[in-house]
């Protein structure tokens, strides 16, 4: 546990005290958080397109399958 809060310690020297290392952590949260809801809108646009586009193609037409030639009918 003492090594810990020397180590915060430390960092809350670089940064200029508790309350600039606090701003300093909240703020990465506020850009992680704003990181993973862009990437969360992107993947849903992202799959709205792709969803449009599917619907949007005609769909398959059925194709006769041919016989073997050893089935054909003798009429």
């Amino acid at each position: 546990m003492a090594w810990i809060y020397a180590e915060l310690t430390k960092e809350a020297g670089k940064r200029g005290g508790p309350e600039a290392l606090r701003y300093f952590y909240r703020g990465q949260g506020v850009l992680i958080g704003a990181a993973l809801t862009g990437a969360s809108i992107a993947g849903t646009v992202a799959y709205e397109k792709w969803r449009a586009r599917r619907a949007a193609e005609p769909a398959p037409q059925p194709t006769e399958m041919p016989t073997p030639s050893g089935s054909i009918p003798q009429h």
